[in-house]
């Protein structure tokens, strides 16, 4: 289908949504593993896993004023030493991940044009995989972009290789104006 910028959703993260992702990643904080930069200090960690719940709980936020009931898996997790999760959250029974990044350039339509919905190769994808932006390190906004199927994500032919904290990964990569990417109004039928 493609996401256009229209298709954006633009959300100011509400001073409860800052509130609970900051306790779930002080909670999580002690227990993170590295990830792609290797020897962080707890609190680059906890400041990284506080963009990603917020950016979390403000989709959560989105569909819940859609109408949907979302379960969020940090309230219904029973140890916070693991990283094994089933989904970021669930509606209707469908495993949603939500990714987080902060945008190179603050503007929508430059997100749009030259980012892509991004997720790690060696991190088991789920059923449906949002992608999100904040438009600076200061997240006072996040752009709810676009999402993707496991099954279009996971395509070998969307792989490529970025250098992350001077290491190579590799990500499955699908641009916002790929068929594959769809828009966030498209996520509300298909739940």
């Amino acid at each position: 289908m493609s996401v256009t910028t229209r298709d954006v959703i633009t959300i100011n993260p509400a001073p409860f949504v800052i509130a609970k992702a900051t306790v779930a990643s002080i909670m999580k904080g002690a227990f993170m593993r590295d990830t792609f930069v290797r020897n962080r200090q707890v609190f680059n960690k906890i400041q990284r896993s506080l963009q990603g719940d917020m950016a979390k709980s403000c989709v959560a936020s989105w569909l819940s004023s859609q109408g949907y009931q979302v379960v969020d898996w940090d309230d219904v997790r029973t140890s916070w030493r693991s990283q094994r999760k089933s989904y970021d959250l669930q509606v209707n029974g469908h495993a949603l991940e939500v990714r987080s990044s902060i945008a190179a350039v603050p503007r929508v339509t430059q997100v749009i044009t030259n980012e892509h919905i991004i997720h790690p190769c060696n991190v088991r994808v789920k059923e449906v995989t949002i992608q999100t932006f904040f438009d600076s390190s200061l997240c006072s906004h996040v752009w709810i972009c676009g999402w993707v199927r496991q099954a279009d994500l996971e395509d070998q032919n969307r792989k490529q290789v970025r250098r992350i904290g001077g290491r190579l990964v590799d990500f499955y990569m699908v641009p916002f104006n790929d068929i594959a990417a769809e828009p966030m109004s498209n996520l509300l039928n298909y739940l």
